[in-house]
């Protein structure tokens, strides 16, 4: 079975190039090109679309030129285009509950949030991936989450 790969928004900008959130562009987007090329499918969560799109709202520089590279990541999304998966998030009481317990970190949102490690955002990932994990024929260790962010990196 082929990997999935939830993308962090950190990965997210570098690969459409956000002004001032973008320094590592070339070498995600070639590393991402030959994840592709492996047969690697990736999904695009919530969070890191909202995020990714406030971050380039807020950017000095090519907002335009970004936003379009965002939008056609989406749209390819959209139309089912390889290597992109859809993930039908619900916005309910299991999902919210589940953000509060801090899913798998084993921490609780409060404690993490309060301790500096991880925001809601970043939570909302590992909890929206184990809910693909819960609805589909992938196991846990074929569903990964890509970061640049160490506190989300050790727990995703």
């Amino acid at each position: 079975m082929r990997a999935v790969t939830f993308i962090d928004t950190s990965v997210l900008c570098e690969l459409v190039g956000v002004p001032g959130k973008s320094q590592q562009g070339d070498a995600l987007r070639d590393e991402y090109a030959r994840r592709v090329g492996e047969g690697e499918r990736f999904v695009l969560p919530i969070t890191a679309v909202i995020e990714t799109g406030n971050h380039i709202a807020q950017a000095s520089g090519d907002r335009r030129g970004a936003a379009e590279r965002l939008v056609a990541v989406l749209e390819a999304a959209v139309a089912g285009r390889p290597p992109f998966l859809v993930n039908q998030v619900a916005w309910d009481p299991v999902f919210l509950a589940e953000l509060c317990n801090g899913d798998a970190t084993g921490q609780s949102f409060v404690d993490l949030a309060g301790d500096g490690l991880l925001g809601a955002g970043d939570v909302a990932i590992p909890v929206e991936r184990d809910r693909f994990v819960e609805r589909s024929s992938y196991r846990r260790a074929d569903v990964r989450v890509w970061t640049l962010d160490r506190a989300l990196g050790a727990y995703a």
